[in-house]
């Protein structure tokens, strides 16, 4: 014979079961937190970045007054490469110049004919700045007589070679 006593669906008061939802917020909970936590790893490491040591070079092309000529068609700029640094985004010395040395443009560079496109050569910089700045021993100066800034420079430019910035100079002209 079946038992007849009612069963109730209601809780007792007493006792407190965590439901799904409870379990499911406390699992988003954790699984935010965590990936807040290996985000904030990541975006401080940064592993990504390539900051292994290279050889970079700035590039200038100068008039006749302030380069030296070999007479073979090298040529040196008369400022020393030595007193010039590089430095890195917070403006601590990344490098000093090493090497400073170029080429004496041919007619085929059209207005920069007869220029010295020379570089300066710094070993060992450290990769993964955001920005780069080239200083010297000469001071600078804007027509309101304050300091000029020194110009930002990319990682990706002072990684180009030589025969890459020689050949931008093809067919130069010369703004009027």
């Amino acid at each position: 014979m079946p038992s007849l006593t009612p069963i109730s669906l209601e809780k007792s008061p007493g006792a407190k079961v965590p439901t799904r939802r409870r379990r499911r917020v406390k699992v988003i909970g954790a699984v935010c937190v965590a990936l807040g936590v290996a985000g904030g790893v990541l975006f401080t490491w940064e592993p990504w970045v390539d900051r292994s040591p290279f050889a970079a070079r700035t590039y200038v092309v100068a008039g006749r007054a302030l380069f030296t000529d070999q007479g073979d068609g090298v040529c040196r700029p008369k400022e020393s490469a030595g007193r010039r640094k590089l430095l890195g985004e917070d403006r601590q010395v990344l490098a000093t110049g090493w090497a400073s040395k170029g080429e004496i443009l041919s007619f085929a560079y059209g207005d920069a004919a007869g220029m010295c496109l020379y570089y300066t050569e710094y070993r060992d910089v450290l990769g993964g700045e955001d920005a780069y700045y080239e200083v010297g021993e000469q001071k600078f100066y804007t027509e309101d007589g304050d300091r000029s800034v020194p110009e930002v420079l990319t990682e990706s430019s002072l990684r180009r070679h030589f025969e890459e910035v020689k050949k931008s100079y093809l067919h130069f002209k010369e703004p009027r």
